[in-house]
């Protein structure tokens, strides 16, 4: 029998969360509090955005072969890819995206994204965080002192007030170059408490199950209950042990894991198996369109943030959105359809369900691609088939929250290689982000030496909000 006075002074700053909850065999069911972080600061916003949902298409999506076609380019540029009309007069887009053609009054597309970072780690630091990293190598590695994500930036300054963590990541974590994690994808100088709830299954199961909301089969509710009660004596030793931060925190980690265990409505959330089939079908039997169907469950059901990253390993022979090689033929064959069934079917949803007008959706990449075909900027495998990176001028796709429908904000010059108008950073489309979700500009961050940062220098594009 473990008694709280077998508790020593081992019991330190070295100790592992995993080792905490080793005592007394607590941590059988308590797992979910390595992964979840709690949100601990409420702030109170009349904003119309409740929610966000961002899709992010890893290595880059070619503006010139979606949304930014130019049909009077040489064929070099324009590429095998025609151009269809829309719901919205004088707006076409590239014919393998029919669905999101009738849909094109409830989107704004943004023509002009700029910058001049053409490797993918740091690209997808500066596209995810706002912030333009110190260097552009290859083999950027994610750290501490990183700035944070949006979805943790909501999690402490708009945290939900249901069981369900705030800010959720739908996919394995993005792997960039160098086989290094993506930076930006995580809360970096806010501490890991903000990091997301990492959801790891693929979605595109008949009947999804998700372990870390579930007791094991050995452990009932009573029995949850009586180790929590250990726990929290547990806690108390350790508090008079060891002043702390890590100490601290565990209290929370613990405590909503278990409001999290003890929840129907999170397991709910994660029951894609209670769709109608045809919803399913709708959004597509894929990875990524039940990944869209779920995050629109978890915003329904009060998450912040959800982030769906259309990727993977980027040396992986199915590279995703990073079209070196067979540039038309990948993106005819798999990536266009997918993507236009999935966000189709994600903003018709929203819309009937009345979600859309408080639920930002954008879509996005790092960067976009090489308006010549072949042109090598950053890999020299690209071959004639291919188009390489290009963060110089690329396109993105916005929607709800407040944003307008139907219109085109900034323009590209004849092929699509720089704005011509209206130029938009990641720096201020982050900031509109914020905006839109009622976080203010301003407000202050500290690094883990406690000075003072302001969450973005950014500003506001006005022309996306209706």
């Amino acid at each position: 029998m473990i008694g709280i006075s077998m508790v020593s002074a081992q019991l330190c700053e070295g100790m592992t969360r995993r080792e905490w909850l080793r005592v007394g065999a607590i941590g059988s069911a308590l797992t979910l509090a390595d992964v979840l972080r709690a949100e601990t600061e409420s702030s109170k916003t009349s904003t119309r955005a409740k929610a966000c949902i961002l899709l992010f298409l890893q290595g880059g999506q070619s503006q010139l072969d979606t949304f930014d076609m130019k049909p009077a380019a040489p064929e070099n540029i324009r590429g095998e890819f025609r151009p269809i009309p829309t719901s919205v007069p004088g707006l076409q887009i590239c014919e393998h995206l029919p669905q999101l053609a009738r849909l094109a009054h409830r989107f704004t597309i943004v023509r002009s994204m700029t910058h001049r970072v053409t490797n993918h780690n740091p690209a997808g630091y500066y596209a995810l965080s706002g912030v333009a990293p110190d260097r552009d190598v290859v083999a950027l590695k994610a750290s501490a002192e990183d700035y944070p994500n949006p979805g943790a930036v909501l999690a402490k300054f708009r945290p939900t007030r249901s069981a369900l963590p705030a800010f959720v990541q739908l996919s394995e974590p993005l792997v960039g170059d160098g086989n290094l994690h993506m930076p930006g994808q995580n809360a970096g100088l806010l501490g890991p408490r903000y990091d997301p709830f990492l959801f790891h299954e693929d979605p595109n199961q008949d009947r999804l199950d998700v372990p870390e909301l579930s007791l094991p089969a050995e452990l009932d509710w009573p029995r949850l209950q009586q180790r929590r009660s250990l726990l929290q004596q547990v806690d108390r030793q350790l508090a008079r042990l060891v002043e702390s931060e890590r100490v601290a925190r565990m209290d929370i980690y613990y405590r909503r894991a278990y409001e999290l265990l003890g929840s129907s409505q999170s397991r709910r959330a994660f029951h894609l198996h209670e769709e109608p089939p045809a919803v399913r079908e709708r959004y597509g039997r894929h990875r990524w369109g039940q990944a869209l169907l779920l995050a629109r469950r978890l915003v329904e059901a009060g998450v912040r943030m959800v982030t769906v990253y259309w990727g993977g390993a980027l040396n992986a022979p199915d590279p995703y959105w990073d079209t070196h090689r067979r540039n038309f033929a990948e993106q005819k064959q798999k990536l266009l359809p997918q993507f236009d069934q999935c966000l189709s079917a994600l903003l018709e949803d929203l819309h009937q369900r009345g979600l859309l007008a408080t639920t930002l959706v954008i879509s996005m990449g790092e960067f976009g691609r090489t308006p010549r075909l072949g042109q090598v900027t950053a890999n020299a495998g690209t071959d004639a088939t291919g188009r390489d990176h290009w963060p110089f001028c690329y396109s993105i796709l916005l929607a709800g929250g407040g944003i307008a429908g139907g219109k085109v904000v900034g323009q590209s010059d004849r092929f699509a290689a720089y704005p011509t108008e209206k130029p938009i950073s990641p720096q201020d489309l982050v900031a509109t982000l914020y905006h839109a979700m009622g976080v203010p500009l301003d407000t202050p961050i500290y690094d883990r030496h406690g000075r003072q940062l302001i969450l973005t220098h950014g500003r506001v594009v006005h022309e996306l909000f209706d």
